[in-house]
């Protein structure tokens, strides 16, 4: 299997040598490492480049971004380049991680013994820096003492199950769901889309084992909240459009290809996340209301309906 590793960049100089060391030096070499920077101001990208040339890296790439698109938009772009490789399997890569050195081999091992699995998520050690850094929850899986655990079937949108930076995906999974994501879904995680969407057609699953450290400290792009109460109402409208809606229009779509017995109640979601932003823009507090109670069910948490409504009296 061809492999190929996928790092978005934005300002890392200082903090992404460790783990371009961490990915040259590991035991299965890359055939492509292709990065992506997103504008930064500082010297990322020189820094980068004078690597590559020092170590004279066949296959290592770095592009630059015309403009910034933010990090969700940088992975949705180099996916899109990963279509351009003969690679059979990819990774992804943050800039600010450590990865172990057998993580891309054991993980190769895993894919090429089991056909059924198509996006193979694995554990993390967590290295704490600041008091200011948000440190993720992870899923728990309920056989996490056997080697692999299959991903649950979510049927509302969920932020995944273990970081992006622990992925490896085969090449023909990205192409099922790559076609659908439109560049307006700018809020859409390209991790929580990846794993929830594998655990729906049933070809996900964790590698129970530590592959990496993965750093947490106060300049990480992840695990930020987009939209609070403080919010503009306008933002509230974006996310709803640009993450839920995208979300729920991507799987629907992807399921509907794969015949998949999910379909209909993707689709309903959908539907649904639909409605809450034409209402949402209606500025109409009845019609939001009216929603709230019609479409109850169709919530996954309380704090989701208070939410509509409260922002439905801003202007």
């Amino acid at each position: 299997m061809k492999t190929a590793v996928l790092m978005a960049t934005y300002n890392g100089e200082k903090l992404v040598e460790k783990q371009l060391e961490s990915i040259k030096n590991q035991v299965l070499s890359p055939d492509y490492v292709i990065i992506r920077d997103d504008g930064s101001t500082d010297g990322t990208v020189q820094f980068v480049r004078d690597y590559i040339k020092h170590h004279n890296l066949v296959g290592w790439t770095i592009t630059q971004n015309e403009k910034n698109l933010g990090w969700r938009l940088n992975f949705r772009q180099l996916l899109i380049d990963s279509q351009n490789t003969d690679a059979d399997v990819i990774f992804l890569s943050d800039q600010d991680d450590v990865w172990h050195l057998e993580k891309n081999k054991r993980q190769v091992e895993i894919l090429s013994n089991h056909s059924e699995i198509e996006v193979l998520s694995a554990d993390t050690e967590f290295n704490v820096s600041t008091s200011e850094a948000t440190v993720p929850t992870n899923y728990v899986f309920k056989d996490n003492t056997q080697e692999l655990s299959k991903f649950p079937i979510e049927r509302f949108y969920k932020a995944g199950f273990r970081q992006g930076m622990t992925l490896a995906i085969k090449k023909e999974f990205i192409n099922r769901f790559l076609k659908y994501w439109q560049e307006d879904y700018n809020l859409l995680p390209h991790d929580a889309l990846i794993e929830c969407l594998a655990g729906l057609l049933e070809v996900g699953y964790n590698l129970n084992e530590t592959v990496a450290i993965h750093n947490r400290h106060e300049t990480n792009a992840s695990g930020k909240a987009v939209v609070t109460l403080k919010s503009s109402k306008a933002l509230h409208i974006q996310e709803l459009y640009a993450k839920y809606q995208g979300y729920y229009e991507i799987v629907y779509k992807v399921l509907q290809d794969n015949n998949s017995s999910l379909t209909q109640v993707e689709k309903n979601y959908y539907e649904f996340t639909k409605r809450r932003v034409a209402n949402a823009q209606s500025g109409n507090f009845f019609k939001t209301f009216e929603q709230v109670i019609k479409d109850w069910k169709n919530y996954e948490h309380a704090s989701s309906r208070i939410r509509d409504i409260l922002f439905s009296f801003k202007k």
